[in-house]
């Protein structure tokens, strides 16, 4: 007869090493939960990796001149995460990069873009400031030449550098996140397989399984999500003039460009480029849709000599819960049947509310905090860090 797995019990068992599943997995290890973290992959690859970093404060959802229930729920985001990034919240992310402290909104001088600025920052009053121009000094130093002629307004949106969030989780949390080889799935009375090359196999028994895989929670039949795909743009070159953290407006309540600015691993700095010109870009291909981000840059920065930038796209999938129309989720969004939950954080800077949520159906579950020997599993393999785009080996420049 074969023999059984050895078992290891634990209360609450992750399935999804992403910015969701790391940041419930140290808010649980703080409050006493034995909890273990399993990723069939790099940690932060798909949605989390490919997000820029931005810590939104609800200007980006304030556009149309009416607070959203967006702009509600991640209002206090941007303070959480400063607390944690100072070492003075929990958890402690001291060891993440903070790219910018803040980022700018700036309005070109079409009478909508203006319009919706102004809405806005009447309703973030206290979170958005304008640049006056006796402050123009203070302005991005691509928006600070004689030919700009736009508005600026100063967010309080922290952008803080993606790896380097995920691997301040993986070494504080070393011990609680494994690899598993192929997707995770649930057995029959809800366990797990561990599985992986050259190592015993193991049954991991949870009392309680939450799923914060994206797209991969698809694999529980009743977790019904949505996708909504975006088409990235990337610049590089010697000609970019400097970093930017930016949204520009446009005639709708969704910015016409959002830039991040980053360095890849050779040094060369990147402009990330979302917004309007990735959600519209889904309906371009490649060659397509560089075309539209060399014309809108040129549009919106003509100083800039655009012929020495390099251009690369990708696409990345956003899961999250299903909603009517296929519209945007306001919040996190949690499912549950019985004691397995699955979960989608809708914005990298929603992790902690979602975290926080997920606890508190925990405690009406019955979980309670209890701890767990992972020793067992002391020479498991860990995931490593997914790579950032902007350093994949197999995206096209041109």
């Amino acid at each position: 007869m074969k023999p059984l797995n050895p078992t290891l019990n634990v209360e609450v068992a992750i399935i999804g090493g992403g910015i969701a599943g790391l940041w419930l997995l140290a808010r649980l290890r703080q409050h006493g939960y034995g909890a273990l973290l399993i990723e069939n992959g790099r940690l932060g690859a798909g949605q989390t990796i490919c997000a820029q970093g931005i810590i939104h404060g609800g200007a980006k959802y304030s556009l149309s001149g009416q607070l959203s229930a967006s702009a509600t729920a991640i209002a206090g985001m941007p303070e959480l995460w400063r607390r944690c990034l100072g070492g003075e919240g929990d958890p402690d992310l001291r060891a993440a990069r903070l790219l910018a402290d803040h980022q700018y909104l700036w309005a070109t001088r079409a009478p909508t873009s203006q319009l919706a600025a102004f809405f806005a920052s009447k309703l973030m009053r206290s979170r958005m400031e304008k640049v006056a121009g006796a402050d123009a000094d203070d302005y991005p130093p691509v928006l600070h030449h004689p030919d700009f002629r736009g508005t600026v307004y100063r967010l309080d949106e922290p952008i803080v550098e993606v790896a380097s969030v995920l691997a301040a989780f993986a070494e504080s949390h070393r011990e609680a996140i494994v690899c598993n080889e192929g997707p995770v799935t649930l057995n029959a009375d809800n366990s797990l397989t561990l599985r992986h090359a050259d190592q015993p196999t193991w049954t991991i028994q949870p009392t309680c399984a939450v799923f914060t895989a994206g797209a991969g929670n698809a694999a529980l039949p009743w977790a019904t999500l949505q996708l909504r795909p975006l088409h990235m743009v990337m610049a590089r070159g010697p000609a970019l003039p400097g970093p930017l953290y930016a949204h520009c407006l446009g005639v709708s309540d969704v910015p016409r460009l959002t830039v991040t600015s980053h360095y890849d691993a050779s040094g060369r700095l990147v402009w990330y480029l979302g917004g309007g010109l990735a959600e519209e870009g889904v309906q371009r291909d490649r060659h397509e849709q560089i075309r539209a981000a060399r014309r809108e840059l040129a549009a919106l920065l003509p100083w800039v000599d655009w012929s020495q930038v390099a251009f690369a796209t990708f696409t990345v999938q956003r899961a999250e819960a299903r909603q009517p129309q296929g519209a945007r989720p306001a919040e996190p969004s949690i499912i549950h049947a019985g004691r397995v939950l699955a979960a989608w954080p809708t914005k990298l800077a929603l992790a902690p509310l979602l975290a926080e949520r997920i606890e508190e159906i925990l405690r009406t579950l019955g979980v309670r905090p209890h701890s767990a020997n992972l020793q067992p599993l002391a020479n498991w393999p860990r995931p490593a860090i997914a790579v950032s785009p902007w350093d994949r080996e197999d995206l096209a420049w041109s």
